[in-house]
C-alpha cells in the first residue's frame, strides 16, 4: 500500500512540475508572438504601395517593367538560430555567391531588424532579415488576357504563354 501511495504521489508531483514548465513555455510563446507582431508592423513586402512603386511600358509588343528596388524579408527560422548570417544566406539563398551576400551585409542592404550587422553576426530567435535588391523583370507579351468562359464553377482564361502565374 505504501509503495502505491509513493508512486501516486510521485506522479502528482511530476504532473504539477510539468504544468509549471508549460506555463513558462506559454509565456515565452506569447512574448515571441508579441515581438513578431511588432516587427511585422514594420515589415515591408507585397503591399499595394510597393506595387504602385513599379511601372511599365510597352515596346515592340512586349510589356516591360522599369527596374525597381524591393525589400525581401523573412524571420529567422529555428534551424538558423545561432548560425552566422553570412553562412545562412550562402547556404539557403543560393541565387548569389557568399561574396555578394557579404558585400550586401557590409553595405547595409542586408540587415537584421533594420540595423547593420557584421557578417559574423549570429542569428537570434525572431530576428527580421531584410534584403534590399534592385529588380529587373523579364519582359512579357503585351497581348491582353481574355475571358473564354465564366460560370458558377469555373473561369476559363486565354493567358498568353509568357505571362507567369501563381498558385495562390
Amino acid at each position: 500500500m505504501r509503495e502505491k501511495k509513493t508512486v501516486g504521489r510521485t506522479c502528482i508531483l511530476s504532473c504539477e512540475k510539468r504544468k509549471a514548465d508549460d506555463t513558462d513555455i506559454n509565456k515565452d510563446l506569447k512574448k515571441a508572438k508579441l515581438e513578431t507582431k511588432a516587427l511585422k508592423a514594420k515589415r515591408p513586402g507585397f503591399t499595394d504601395d510597393r506595387y504602385n512603386e513599379t511601372s511599365y511600358y510597352i515596346e515592340n509588343g512586349l510589356r516591360k517593367v522599369y527596374p525597381y528596388y524591393f525589400t525581401f524579408t523573412t524571420f529567422t527560422k529555428g534551424r538558423w538560430v545561432g548560425e552566422k548570417i553570412l553562412d545562412v544566406f550562402a547556404r539557403e539563398f543560393r541565387a548569389h555567391p557568399a561574396a555578394e551576400y557579404e558585400r550586401c551585409i557590409r553595405a547595409g542592404t542586408l540587415t537584421v531588424n533594420y540595423e547593420r550587422v557584421d557578417p559574423d553576426y549570429r542569428l537570434k530567435h525572431n530576428d527580421l532579415l531584410a534584403n534590399v535588391v534592385h529588380r529587373h523583370e523579364v519582359p512579357v507579351t503585351s497581348q491582353p488576357i481574355t475571358l473564354v468562359h465564366i460560370d458558377e464553377d469555373i473561369v476559363v482564361v486565354n493567358k498568353p504563354a509568357s505571362i507567369p502565374v501563381s498558385g495562390k
